[in-house]
């Protein structure tokens, strides 16, 4: 688990930090691969790191925060933040796109991967929905009192489905590609319906 810790000069940070992530889906494309798509993080959307009202603050990650990570980095996909990567973006196999919305992913998956056959599964069953994804905050700002951080820039290390996200406030679809899109969503805990509903838009357009 990320450690933070207040200090007299304000909060130390842990140098790779992690986020849960909103809209996760996992689909068969026209040759049956398996593709995962979502987004790995929503722009300016407050929520809490810890108990704000014990030592814990509020963070917001602003928008375009990833932009230049996610044109330059080399990112992994894992799973819990583990084990060999599933997809990469230096090997084409997974692309990342800032958007309005936040940083969204494509990843094409192998189906001969017992991994990636055992995500499948514990997806198709609804047992793991959520993501999260690595970083380092390359540009921050705090609030005079600790209590709220603004982060403006961010390296990314890798996106992951995750078992527990650091948030559990996220936005998920799982179906299949020959299944018809829901015209309803859920309000999610900490998240307003219509982020969700912006959000939920985004996978199916």
């Amino acid at each position: 688990m990320t450690e933070y810790r207040r200090t007299d000069d304000g909060v130390e940070v842990p140098e790779r930090e992690s986020r849960a992530v909103s809209g996760l889906e996992l689909r068969s494309a026209d040759d049956g691969a398996p593709v995962l798509t979502g987004y790995a993080l929503v722009y300016d959307t407050r929520y809490d790191i810890g108990d704000p009202e014990r030592n814990g603050f509020t963070e917001m990650i602003a928008r375009g925060a990833a932009t230049k990570s996610a044109r330059e980095a080399d990112v992994r996909l894992l799973v819990n933040h583990d084990g060999v990567p599933i997809a990469r973006t230096k090997s084409g196999t997974m692309t990342l796109e800032s958007d309005d919305i936040g940083l969204r992913v494509r990843a094409e998956l192998d189906p001969a991967n017992p991994v990636v056959a055992e995500l499948r599964s514990a997806m198709d069953r609804g047992d793991m929905d959520e993501m999260s994804f690595a970083f380092r905050a390359i540009n921050d700002e705090w609030s005079s009192d600790y209590r709220e951080r603004t982060i403006r820039e961010v390296k990314l290390f890798d996106v992951s489905v995750v078992t527990f996200p650091a948030n559990p406030a996220t936005v998920a679809q799982l179906r299949d590609s020959t299944e018809p899109v829901e015209s309803t969503t859920t309000e999610p805990s900490g998240r307003s319906l219509a982020l969700a509903r912006r959000q939920y838009e985004a996978l199916h357009i």
